[in-house]
């Protein structure tokens, strides 16, 4: 897994009673937060890196945690329209059966976004990458998106890193005012055709 030739090898799986489709690729299963990921979540969310990059899915406490898997859980619960509504879901590790981070697809310029976060003792062993491939792959296929789009500040090298790796081109990059601080974001895409190519 790794380069955007694995961007299908995955496979979906029934969601058992729920009903709600599970993602599995060589390592990981994409599978929706359940109210025990609370304590793991709030773990996740204070280390330095989501600190850093998504500040904004930083919790207070575990209760903060538990309410934000909760929400995730109704939006999960329902048909799949990231456009509308986001869809994110647990990275589990396939051996141990733990919670080690999140990806999610979200609206975003007029489109549907990538989000992804692994936790801190995890990066640099491409697992942020397979779960962004078999992620935007599931979307572009199962829920026929035309695109993904991936969207990172330029100085999150890794983040850019996994993008590439991904499959996504860089298209264009962005300069924003973030509290009186010059910021540059970088646009990635990845397109069906560039997928099925």
């Amino acid at each position: 897994m790794g380069s955007a030739d694995d961007a299908l090898d995955f496979e979906l799986l029934p969601g058992g009673c729920s009903g709600r489709a599970m993602i599995s690729t060589s390592r990981l299963l994409l599978r929706p937060f359940t109210v025990s990921d609370a304590p793991k979540l709030f773990v996740m969310s204070i280390e330095e890196g989501m600190r850093r990059w998504i500040p904004d899915q930083v919790y207070r406490d575990e209760q903060h945690a538990e309410q934000v898997a909760r929400a995730l859980m109704a939006f999960t619960a329902q048909s799949p329209d990231p456009g509308v509504r986001p869809y994110v879901l647990g990275i589990e590790d396939q051996n141990t059966g733990v919670l080690i981070g999140h990806v999610g697809l979200s609206a975003a310029r007029g489109s549907v976004e990538i989000g992804y976060a692994i936790e801190q003792q995890l990066q640099g062993r491409g697992l942020a990458t397979e779960a962004v491939i078999a992620m935007s792959g599931w979307a572009l296929t199962e829920l026929s998106l035309p695109e993904v789009l991936g969207i990172v500040e330029a100085d999150n090298v890794h983040s850019c890193r996994v993008l590439e790796k991904a499959g996504f081109v860089l298209e264009d990059d962005e300069i924003k005012i973030v509290d009186g601080v010059s910021r540059t974001r970088r646009i990635y895409r990845c397109r069906q055709d560039r997928r099925s190519a």
